[in-house]
């Protein structure tokens, strides 16, 4: 038991650490503009973003000031409809929008739009091509609620498309490949990856062979995910998760300046209760070899210690024991958390609504204790990391 612990000490050090160390270079660069709130897809080209927005919105691609953010262009694309664009790409040659968002898992029409990029330089409104496709292994088209048919994330490599589906009921993600010619085409399953988070978005430099995919979790705390060495055979090999320190953030695209330098962009997201309100924003981070340098894991003693049951052992389902309370002590005007579980805790940190960490804490904490930190009235997000996962919940300060 004990060495059983001592493993899951280190990994969730080493994934706090990582943590710090992207959280350190990661850069909020502003507001986007009202126009894009509900960007979905990201490129750098001619020196300039270009994003767009999703599901029902217009079918125009807009171009960014990567200073001040403002809006240069906008480049209508006369001849096609936005149905659901989720993500954009490029090559040499062509810009090619994504237009295979599919929440439901019902769509036959799923689609890659691509626009010279010649006439996007030279033209405000242009007219697109279309290559068509559907996934070798889908059979059930009826309407699935949340499917795992959902996609946001392609890049191109070896002159074919690679689609990373974002699989809403799994968490997980499937690698399709297709080619990038014109026609109708069966996308071919060539690698899956479980329990990642929801994949929004991929950016490929061919220079390193880096793939580095970007996503949210279940409670919208985004992520990036790093692959070296990309085998286009099995695409997730190597696969490393990076925390962003962020909550609340609801990461949408992400492209590179080049192989050190990227940005990603998060959609408009609210709610009522608790109230909560993110804006999108455009955030830069950077990634360098000592960013994504893996401490080694410790040696094994030679005569390990036999590991012993423990005295009581956990039920079946422990994350039902595990309950965070939050309450205020309205004559001291202090806050107080108590959480019922058995298992240790390795992290505590106060968010607030737009995901900025106020506090953290990794020493000492106790099961029940009193929140020290000053905080002025607002909506805020105590999380809790255990041994086996992280627990959050919402409170609210008031004078």
């Amino acid at each position: 038991m004990k060495n059983h612990l001592r493993k899951l000490s280190f990994a969730l050090l080493f994934f706090l650490t990582v943590g710090l160390l992207a959280q350190e270079n990661l850069q909020t660069r502003g507001q986007l503009p009202d126009d894009v709130f509900e960007t979905s897809g990201l490129i750098y080209f001619n020196e300039s973003l270009i994003t767009h927005n999703d599901s029902g919105n217009e079918p125009i691609l807009y171009e960014l000031d990567t200073l001040n953010l403002s809006i240069k262009r906008r480049i209508t694309i006369s001849n096609i409809a936005n149905i659901d664009w989720e993500a954009i790409t490029q090559d040499e040659e062509f810009i090619y929008i994504g237009d295979f968002g599919n929440n439901l898992g019902m769509r036959v029409d799923l689609a890659i739009h691509r626009i010279s990029k010649v006439d996007f330089i030279s033209f405000d409104t242009v007219e697109a091509t279309t290559i068509n496709f559907s996934y070798e292994d889908q059979e059930d088209f009826s309407n699935m609620g949340n499917s795992d048919w959902d996609a946001e994330a392609f890049f191109i490599v070896n002159n074919q498309f690679v689609v990373l589906t974002k699989q809403w009921k799994s968490f997980g993600s499937v690698a399709y490949t297709l080619p990038i010619t014109l026609g109708i085409h069966k996308a071919i399953r060539v690698g899956a990856i479980a329990d990642v988070g929801l994949i929004t978005d991929v950016t490929y430099d061919v220079v390193t062979n880096r793939l580095v995919i970007v996503g949210y979790s279940s409670i919208l705390s985004p992520f990036i995910g790093v692959v070296e060495d990309l085998n286009i055979e099995s695409p997730f090999d190597g696969y490393t998760p990076q925390n962003l320190g962020l909550n609340f953030v609801q990461a949408e695209g992400i492209t590179q300046v080049n192989s050190t330098n990227y940005f990603f962009t998060s959609e408009y997201y609210s709610r009522q209760s608790p109230t909560i309100e993110s804006i999108s924003r455009l955030f830069s981070f950077e990634i360098s070899e000592d960013v994504l340098e893996i401490p080694e894991v410790p040696e094994e003693p030679e005569n390990p210690e036999t590991p012993m049951e423990p005295d009581n052992p956990e039920p079946e389902n422990p994350e039902e024991n595990d309950k965070l309370v939050i309450f205020k002590d309205n004559f001291t005007n202090q806050y107080h958390y108590s959480l019922s579980t058995n298992k240790e805790i390795y992290g505590q940190i106060i968010y607030d609504v737009s995901g900025r960490q106020i506090w953290q804490n990794s020493g000492n904490i106790e099961k029940k204790g009193t929140i020290e930190q000053p905080l002025e009235s607002s909506i805020y997000y105590l999380t809790l990391y255990l041994e086996d996962g992280i627990i959050a919940k919402p409170f609210a300060v008031y004078q």
